[in-house]
């Protein structure tokens, strides 16, 4: 059987420093392209462009697509302008994302987001983000954990009955936590399929269509905590 070609969102980065200060980079962790590689995909790294003629033509190549982790959405895609917490923003990035999942929903096709690609999910589907956890009152744990990228942060409690809950066969799972943005609210036509023990939402899930979002970091944690392998698993079966 083809395998199915998976689009993995490319992030954004700027030198700072050495050989090549100011050159511009588009790219993908290695942890994305083993994680889809494992799971049975072919991973394509999607550059940041926004002519929408260009991405239509990648995305008709495409069987499914992972909205990938990176810096803030700029509030303004979601009606607000920027709080003194709002970090990074790069409006190219937003754009073509925003429009990705645009053009995904029309060709029905699977679509993964994870950590900022939950964030942007939310806002292309008619959402509000916290500009901060802080703006959450209730919140109170850690979410942008020190420790080690593929090391637990803290407990998300899962929604019996949802995919998410059929993926991983828990009502509890220990992830990884590196955000201090989150839902605010959940758009039309999705659930909330898990949330921290402060309630914040980590993971939404559409109700009838192929697409779902986590808010930690599954493609960093597969190698100490494989079971993180299996939303990987189940999203390339989705896309085959």
């Amino acid at each position: 059987m083809k395998k199915p070609f998976i689009g993995i969102t490319a992030d954004y980065f700027i030198s700072q420093e050495g050989l090549y200060v100011g050159q511009e980079r588009f790219f993908s962790a290695k942890d994305y392209v083993d994680a889809v590689l494992e799971a049975g995909g072919i991973p394509v790294i999607v550059p940041i462009i926004n002519k929408e003629s260009d991405l239509l033509q990648i995305i008709d190549q495409l069987d499914g697509i992972i909205l990938s982790g990176g810096h803030d959405v700029n509030p303004i895609y979601y009606g607000e302008e920027p709080s003194k917490h709002v970090g990074f923003t790069y409006t190219p990035r937003d754009l073509c994302e925003l429009f990705i999942v645009k053009a995904a929903i029309e060709k029905d096709m699977p679509i993964l987001g994870i950590s900022r690609g939950q964030q942007i999910m939310v806002v292309a589907f008619g959402g509000k983000l916290y500009q901060d956890i802080s703006e959450n009152e209730k919140a109170y744990i850690n979410h942008m954990q020190n420790a080690n990228i593929n090391d637990i942060g803290h407990y998300v409690n899962i929604v019996p009955g949802t995919r998410l809950h059929r993926i991983f066969d828990t009502d509890r799972l220990l992830v990884n936590s590196f955000h201090h943005q989150a839902a605010k609210s959940v758009p039309n036509n999705f659930i909330v399929a898990a949330t921290s023990s402060d309630g914040v939402i980590e993971a939404i899930e559409h109700k009838n269509k192929p697409i779902m979002a986590v808010q930690w970091h599954p493609e960093m944690m597969i190698k100490k905590h494989p079971i993180m392998l299996r939303l990987f698993e189940e999203f390339v079966s989705w896309c085959k």
